[in-house]
Order: structure tokens, then C-alpha cells, then sequence
């Protein structure tokens, strides 16, 4: 927000009404004009050059912009206006004079708003030019209320739009059917056409379009990546630098010109040049010593796009107690919940659950918002089972099994921002304090959908890559070494180097870093296990502490939460970074365990062999990786304790496997074995994961399909070799 618009908003224009106009009426975003000048300007009553409303061209006098809160409505932003930017020694506006002054708002802006919809375009999102004319550079604010309200007079009393109807929440699009809807459009309009399109939904509302723009440069850049460069070039030379300016100054706008910038940057012709030039300045971009433009990944812009208000707290009723603020329960529709804890990203009104509290071993409180999320992976891996592209009978034991025990941890858009994790997201609760888990996510999200990932992370300035440790430890470095990258992460490369595509892109190591405003990457290095001070990465996810009570932001775990409800590539890497989970679990360092029987050395895999051993060793590794090798061993220990007190023939029938052989270990020890490491598991919510888990166990059986997990050993095929 600007030092001007900020000066506004905290004179606090109306937070003492006395009740008449609710708050959420008012509920705007202020843009000022880019080149204003610093400070709180002087509003004065004078002549308005601009009779009609909508863009403005470089030659006329600039106007003031709101862009729409859901819940704004037309009488409420008259009311705010006429109390907020007042003349000096103009008398107080009645009611009846903002009723006229909502009307000319309208109408003023009456072709502007036509073009986009008209009364349906009455959205959040909605840019709206307002009857307020910059002048003195900036110094001074022009209007004149009364010539205002006089426009409406000459209006026909049915003026086709309610003066009182809200700004309405703006829908979470379907990323499958948005794709369908693009191709459909793009297969019936010239590159002309889409241009003009594209223009119109910018400039009217960013915020409602910034999906569907960004899915019509995808799929034209897929297309004819020549086409793409032309079409962001052609859409950069029709807006004005003050369009670019107040766009790089809102989220969705903010977003959208860095996807432009990702097309026009590396192209070498002329236009894209001219293109570079203008969307430069209007992100706050750095220049090189040569005058090139810094990529916004690389330096990051000084612009810091400003969110949509959320709906404000309806004010207090002398002697009525407010409203709970749980999560509504039961909630089964296909939107957010709007009960809960909510934020705004995006322009979208996002629910994250209620605030929860863990206090971690060291004393350490930790408070912040938990959501469960409400995507049921299992059908969104049905639906999207060509997408996601398992196969083989491995990738298909170790999905049956990851599929089952989601429910475990969270659905594909759960989020946790409530323990020493930071940021937990998904339907293996991947945390972002181990370079193991949310940090290889990203990553290889980043790799498969670099323009979604933008979008929905590096637009904030939170960058990934892949990474190796030395010493155990991560590395030390800002700059990667490709070599040690490699060796560190061998799967996700090919014998010449390159990195592999789609799910053969498998990472087990990344790091996190933050692209500050006007600098260059700066390492979030992964923080100790024991946390007693907030460290830089816990303070890019916004966490504070006073003494040893933490809290962690809201805003992060909306940002996650859109990228799950929003698009098709995110949760397809979720999927398989979840079934590759497996392998990790192989190689899992084993610490001080030994997996020891009775002298011989077993691997992790070798203890894992029924579906129900892999649902109850997979699901500790997601809780508790680095616990799951001594569970193991108490398991075994306390298996062979059983059969130690097991007389003949029991005992024999139990043997783990026979002397002079070198075979696997056998189906009633592992039987056995199992059922003891169900006990010996230490976890987070043992109780509850027990549970659920056994229940699955149960249900394995004729009378409902086989739908739970089978305990026989030898029924899990997910380990790939011998």
C-alpha cells in the first residue's frame, strides 16, 4: 500500500458510526496513482475535468481507484467517500446526498461497468475508478460532491443496479473445467481476439480473472511459445503506465504482470523489449550495470502488492455476546467453510480452520491456525488417475496404501501453521522445517509448473531448489553446486546430468530461500530440532515469539491452501511425493537402531511386507521419520520377548526364519511383529492414527469389497528389486 493510501486508511474515516452503514459496506481497497506525492494530500472542491468514468488515457488527469471487499456495496462506498475524502469547509453529507452520489457512481462509471457485465460485474475484485482527480502532483485531491450527486438527478429512477447490493465473494475456479473452458475459447479466437479479452478482464478485475488468464498463457505458451511472447507484448503496450502501476500494486495484478514478464524477459525482439521497459518500473524491478532488467526471481521487485480487505468484524450490539467462531460442523458443500478462522489471497476469502496450540518437548508453545482441508484425495486420485500416471504394479501398492491412510494426516488442502513444522500442508503434512519434506514439495512442484508455482509462492518471494548436506548438515552456501546436487539427489537426474520430467523428477533433498524486495536470494537455512529463538525461516512464514510462546501467521497457510484448490499440477506432485515417500522410507538412516534378529541384519523394507505393516510404518514416517527405525527395534525386541514365554510348538512355529537359510523373515513372526510395532510406535496422536488404522485393517475382509488394508504378509508389492 502507499504512504498516501496507508495515511487514509488510518485516519480511520468512520470506525465511530453510529451504526447505520456497517463497515462491511465500505469495505474498499484505496489505489492512489503512481507519482503521487509523499504524505497525506490537501482534498479541495474544484472543477472535474473527467465527466465519464472507467480507464484513463496518459493525457487526462488521473483519478482515484477502489478495488471492491466482499461485502462493498454502492451506498456504503458513497458514505465512506463523502466522510473519508472531504473538501475543506464542505458541509457534512446527508443521507440523501450519498444516495445521489451512489447513483453517480454508478452512472459516471456506467459504460466502463457495461463493458464488464453490469450489474453482475458487481464483484470483489471489481477495479472501480471513482470521481476524484489528481492534481499539484499529487499534492491535491479534486472533487465536488454536490457536482457529483447532480449527475444522478437526470437518471431515470429505475437505474437497473441496487445501491445496496454486496460485492460478492469471488468463487474458487475448478482447475480441470477452467482448463477445458480455456481450450474451448482459445480453439474459436485469433490471437487478436484473446488480446482483447484478456485486456478487458485485466483493467475491469484482476482479481476474478487472475486464473483464467494465467490458464490462457499456459495454453498458449504450450501452444506456440512464439504466439505467447507477442500476445503478453501485445497486452503490455495497451496499458498505460498508471494500469501497470496500480496492477503491480494488487495481488492478482501483481501476479499477472510477472507472467507476462516471464514471457517478454528472455525474448530478444523489439516489442518484448518495449514490453520489458514498461512492466520494469511497474514492479519495482532492479537493473543490471548493462541497464538489463533483474527477473523478479532473481532480484526481487520493490513493489509489495497490497490483498483485498477481508470482511470486517461486524461491530459490537450493546448486550449480545458474538457469535462462536468454529468451524461449521457438519460441512459437506463444495466451498469454504464460513465458519473458522479466514484470510484473503488472491481475492479469495479462505478459510483456515480454528487456532490450535502444541507444546513441543523443549517447553516451547506454539499457537497458530489447523484446517483438515476438505478435498478428498481419494477421489481427486480417481479422477485424475492419467495425470498422475502410476502404473506399475509398485506404484500401485504404494498409492493403494497412501490413498488409505490420508485421512491420517489432512486432505490435499489441509494446512497447519500451530507447531514447530512452521508450515504443514497436504495429505502427508509436509512441514517446512525439514529440507526433507515441504522444501522437496515445492520443488518439485516449481519444476513441473513453474508459472502456477509463481503464482501461488514466489509471487511472495519464497524460492526452492534442490540441495545436498555436508557433514549431515545442510550446505552452508547461497549458490548451488550442480555436481553435489546431483550426487544428493540421483534419482531426480539422468546419466548426462539433466533433470528427469514429470514424476521421475524425485528429489530427496531442497532447501528454502526468500527474494527479498530490491535483493538478491538469501538462504532460509533449515532450523535445529530444538527450537529456541525465531530463526530466518521461521520469520519468512511469520512466526513470533515473546519468551517461549510462538505464533505463527495466518497468511501462509491460505497461500498453501489456494494452491491445492486451485491447481491440477500441485496436487499431482502431492500425490507422487507422497506414493516416492516409500522410497525414502528404505533409505532412512537407522540412528542407534540396529533391526537386528537374533543376529542376522534386516533392512526397514524387509519388517514391511503386508499392506498393513506399510500403512503403520509409512504413517510414523510421515509423523516422525527419524523416530521409525527404534520403533522397529522395540518391535522386534518386544516380539521376540512374547516368544521367548511361548511354549513348544508355538514357539518354534514363530521362529523369524530357518536356521541355515538366507530367506526373508516369516509370515507368523511378521505377523506377530506387526501387531507389536502397531504398539510400539510413538507418534503424534498415537491414539487416534491407531485407530483409524486398525479400523482399516478390520474392514479388510468379503463382506465390504476388501476395501481396508490386507495384513497378510507378502500383500504389500509397493518395493521395487530384491
Amino acid at each position: 500500500m502507499t504512504a498516501v493510501a496507508e495515511a487514509v486508511a488510518a485516519a480511520g474515516l468512520v470506525t465511530d458510526h453510529p451504526g447505520a452503514t456497517p463497515p462491511m459496506t465500505y469495505n474498499v481497497l484505496l489505489r492512489v496513482p503512481a507519482g503521487s506525492a509523499a504524505g497525506t494530500p490537501t482534498t479541495v472542491a474544484g472543477t472535474l475535468q473527467n465527466t465519464v468514468g472507467g480507464r484513463r488515457t496518459p493525457t487526462q488527469r488521473p483519478t482515484l481507484s477502489l478495488f471492491l471487499g466482499p461485502g462493498a456495496t454502492l451506498r456504503g462506498i458513497a458514505y465512506w467517500l463523502c466522510r473519508t475524502i472531504k473538501p475543506a469547509g464542505a458541509p457534512d453529507a446527508t443521507p440523501y446526498d450519498e444516495m445521489r452520489v451512489a447513483r453517480a457512481l454508478w452512472a459516471w462509471n456506467r459504460d466502463y461497468l457495461a463493458a464488464l457485465g453490469g450489474p453482475a460485474a458487481w464483484r470483489a475484485g471489481l477495479w472501480l475508478p471513482v470521481p476524484v482527480e489528481i492534481a499539484a502532483d499529487g499534492a491535491q485531491w479534486v472533487t465536488d460532491w454536490d457536482t457529483v450527486a447532480g449527475w444522478a438527478d437526470g437518471l431515470p429512477t429505475g437505474l437497473g443496479v441496487s445501491l445496496d447490493a454486496p460485492a460478492q465473494h469471488l468463487p474458487l475456479p475448478d482447475p480441470a473445467a477452467l482448463a477445458r473452458a480455456v481450450a474451448a475459447e482459445l480453439a474459436v479466437r485469433d490471437l487478436d481476439e484473446v488480446a482483447d479479452v484478456v485486456e478487458r478482464d485485466l483493467v475491469g478485475n484482476p482479481f476474478e480473472a487472475v486464473f483464467r488468464i494465467v490458464e490462457i498463457l499456459r495454453q498458449v505458451r504450450a501452444d506456440d511459445p512464439e504466439d505467447a511472447v507477442e500476445l503478453a507484448a501485445t497486452l503490455v503496450g495497451r496499458l498505460t503506465a498508471g494500469e501497470l502501476a496500480t496492477l503491480a500494486g494488487v495481488t492478482a495484478g501483481h501476479a499477472l504482470l510477472r507472467r507476462l514478464w516471464a514471457l517478454v524477459g528472455p525474448a530478444d525482439d523489439g516489442d518484448a523489449e518495449d514490453a520489458r521497459d514498461a512492466l520494469g518500473p511497474a514492479l519495482g524491478l532492479t537493473r543490471t550495470g548493462s541497464g538489463a532488467w533483474q527477473p523478479p526471481d532473481v532480484i526481487g521487485p520493490t513493489v509489495l502488492p497490497d490483498e483485498l480487505p477481508p470482511v470486517p468484524p461486524a461491530p459490537p450490539v450493546k448486550g449480545k455476546k458474538p457469535a462462536p467462531q468454529g468451524l461449521r460442523s457438519p460441512w459437506k458443500e463444495p466451498t469454504e467453510n464460513p465458519g473458522g478462522r479466514h484470510t484473503m489471497v488472491l481475492g479469495r476469502d479462505l478459510c483456515i480452520g480454528v487456532t490450535d496450540s502444541y507444546t513441543q518437548k523443549n517447553g516451547t508453545s506454539w499457537t497458530g491456525p489447523a484446517y483438515a482441508g476438505r478435498l478428498d484425495p481419494a477421489r481427486f486420485i480417481q479422477d485424475n488417475a492419467a495425470a498422475i500416471g502410476l502404473t506399475t504394479a509398485e506404484e500401485r501398492a504404494r498409492l493403494r496404501v497412501t490413498e488409505l491412510i490420508a485421512p491420517n494426516e489432512g486432505r490435499l488442502d489441509a494446512a497447519r501453521g500451530a507447531d514447530k513444522g512452521t508450515l504443514s500442508t497436504g495429505i502427508q503434512q509436509w512441514s517446512a522445517h525439514l529440507n526433507e519434506e515441504l522444501p522437496v514439495l515445492l520443488a518439485r512442484f516449481k519444476r513441473v509448473a513453474p508459472d502456477h508455482y509463481d503464482l501461488f509462492f514466489g509471487m511472495y518471494g519464497l524460492d526452492t531448489e534442490p540441495w545436498w548436506r555436508v557433514g549431515g548438515k545442510e550446505a552452508a552456501v547461497e549458490v548451488a553446486d550442480p555436481a553435489q546436487v546431483r550426487a544428493a539427489n540421483p534419482e531426480a537426474f539422468d546419466a548426462t546430468g539433466a533433470p528427469r520430467e514429470g514424476k521421475e523428477y524425485a528429489l530427496r533433498y531442497a532447501t528454502l530461500f526468500r527474494v527479498p524486495p530490491g535483493g538478491g536470494r538469501q538462504r532460509l537455512a533449515e532450523p535445529p530440532d530444538s527450537v529456541t529463538q525465531v530463526l530466518p525461516r521461521h520469520a519468512f512464514f511469520g512466526v513470533t515469539a515473546k519468551g517461549k510462546a510462538y505464533t505463527v501467521a495466518p497468511e501462509w497457510c491460505g497461500r498453501i491452501r489456494l494452491a491445492s484448490l486451485c491447481s491440477l499440477p500441485y496436487n499431482v506432485v502431492q500425490v507422487w511425493t507422497a506414493v516416492w515417500r516409500f522410497e525414502r522410507l528404505a533409505r532412512q538412516p537407522l540412528g542407534k537402531a540396529k533391526l537386528l534378529v537374533r543376529g542376522r541384519q534386516y533392512r526397514i523394507r524387509d519388517f514391511v511386507t503386508s499392506e498393513y505393516a506399510a500403512a503403520l510404518v509409512i504413517d510414523q514416517h510421515i509423523n516422525a521419520p527419524f523416530w521409525v527405525p527404534e520403533a522397529i527395534d522395540r518391535a522386534i525386541n518386544r516380539t521376540e520377548r512374547a516368544i521367548e514365554r511361548m511354549a513348544e510348538p508355538a514357539r518354534t512355529e514363530l521362529r523369524p526364519f530357518d536356521e541355515g537359510t538366507s530367506g526373508p523373515l516369516r509370515a507368523p513372526w511378521l505377523r506377530l511383529f506387526q501387531i507389536n510395532y502397531l504398539a510400539e510406535r510413538n507418534l503424534v496422536g498415537k491414539a487416534d492414527r491407531d485407530m483409524r488404522i486398525t479400523g482399516l485393517h478390520d474392514r479388510f475382509n468379503d463382506t465390504n469389497g476388501w476395501v481396508g488394508l490386507d495384513p497378510e504378509p507378502g500383500s504389500f508389492a509397493g518395493w521395487v528389486g530384491p
